[in-house]
């Protein structure tokens, strides 16, 4: 056996360099604020439900529903991503998750629990995967 050098250490990368690079602040700040809606839907409907009357545990429910949904429909669209680009997944994703979510306080009083509770789960299959986006690009 012969004696082999010693490997090169790996360059040292800093946040200062990565977020200096072109077009990743412009990209991790488009996602943050393509996030918070992620974050604030769960409330917002629980807070829906309870005013319009529903109990708190209904508002949990749907809240529940939303996550789930929103979690389990995600690897579909990592997939649809690969195949079709990020701008024809979450655009269509965004409007539609939108729409949904205007809509659910509209019906609220007039389709009952059953609309509300289909509104919320097809809201959150619709939400935008804005993070595996993120990591791909």
């Amino acid at each position: 056996m012969s004696p082999t050098a010693p490997p090169a250490p790996a360059p040292r990368i800093t946040y200062g360099a990565v977020l200096g690079s072109p077009y990743v602040a412009r990209l991790l700040g488009g996602t943050l604020t393509g996030r918070l809606p992620n974050g604030m839907a769960p409330v917002a409907i629980l807070l829906w439900a309870t005013t319009s009357g529903s109990s708190i545990a209904f508002g949990g429910l749907v809240s529940a529903l939303y996550g789930l949904s929103s979690s389990v429909v995600q690897p579909v669209k990592g997939r649809l991503m690969d195949r079709h680009g990020q701008t024809a997944v979450h655009l269509p994703a965004a409007v539609l998750n939108s729409a949904l979510l205007v809509t659910l306080p509209l019906t609220g009083p007039y389709g009952g629990p059953g609309l509300a509770t289909a509104l919320v789960v097809v809201a959150g299959l619709t939400t935008p995967s804005l993070e595996a986006g993120l990591r791909a690009l």
